[in-house]
């Protein structure tokens, strides 16, 4: 059963009013993020290439900012899960195309119904998105410094994450997932 608890969503939308383009959203089956607790332990930085095109992400350079993040927060490290990072891939593609920037694709789906589309048993998730940074660093900064999204980037509940990039310039297009599985 998928619920979406609105009173954390909108208020991570509020956080969003400002005049930065980054949106998140966290959805979470019952108890919800708020209510459980982790037992992971740091890990270190997964071990994927980290060749990077201007419209690729440097994963392992992205790995080890949110991990830093995380940790600094009391939270475990995540682990890069490469079916988060196609339904990341696959909606940053979409906003670049379409122009549009939120957590509902042009084919009505939800951040939920691409996880589950991209073969991730999912029991909670986040999704972060922004437009316009032109780094890893950046995109980090910008979502370290939103209430909202910050508090995706830290949950203790989630085991791995996903980044995608599309486009370059004022028109790119980031998504970030975070996830656990069943």
């Amino acid at each position: 059963m998928k619920i979406v608890y609105l009173g954390v969503t909108l208020g991570m939308l509020a956080a969003c009013q400002s005049t930065s383009n980054i949106v998140p959203a966290s959805v979470a089956p019952p108890p919800g993020p708020t209510t459980t607790t982790t037992t992971s332990t740091p890990t270190s930085s997964p071990s994927v290439s980290s060749t990077s095109t201007p419209d690729s992400v440097d994963r392992v350079a992205f790995a080890g900012l949110l991990n830093d993040s995380r940790l600094a927060n009391g939270a475990g490290a995540v682990s890069f899960d490469a079916r988060l990072a196609n339904a990341a891939q696959g909606h940053a593609d979409d906003m670049l195309a379409n122009n549009f920037m939120g957590h509902t694709g042009s084919d009505g789906s939800s951040a939920g119904d691409r996880i589950t589309a991209a073969g991730y048993n999912w029991r909670t998730y986040g999704e972060n998105v922004a437009r316009g940074q032109e780094s890893e660093e950046e995109v980090m900064t910008a979502w370290t410094n939103s209430p909202g999204h910050h508090a995706n980037n830290v949950n203790p509940n989630f085991e791995d994450f996903g980044i995608a990039k599309a486009g370059s310039g004022n028109s790119t297009r980031w998504v970030l997932l975070l996830g656990s599985e069943f």
